[in-house]
């Protein structure tokens, strides 16, 4: 197996070392606590897929539907609240 030399601050080097267990190597350390960001999405859309995706409430739903095509990136909800406010 080919290894590869990193440096790294020793904030980092003491935060993995507290993660490290008996017989764990560095990598051991890093594979297991930085899992791949694909099996993550995966179990996320395996999640919904057994769950199903819940019910989103329905003035959010809208609000973001009729916001679409819009500049501002806020939250249509929310802006309309603040206008009440005044």
């Amino acid at each position: 197996m080919a290894s590869i030399n990193v440096m790294l601050k020793e904030e980092a080097y003491k935060r993995l070392k507290k993660l490290k267990r008996r017989g764990d190597s560095f990598s051991d350390v890093i594979l297991r606590e930085l899992p791949d960001p694909l099996d993550t999405c995966g179990e996320v859309l395996e999640y919904f897929t057994k769950q199903g995706v819940p019910e989103a409430n329905p003035k959010l739903r809208e609000a973001m539907l009729t916001g679409r095509g819009r500049r501002s990136h806020r939250n249509p909800l929310l802006q309309e609240r603040g206008r009440r406010r005044r």
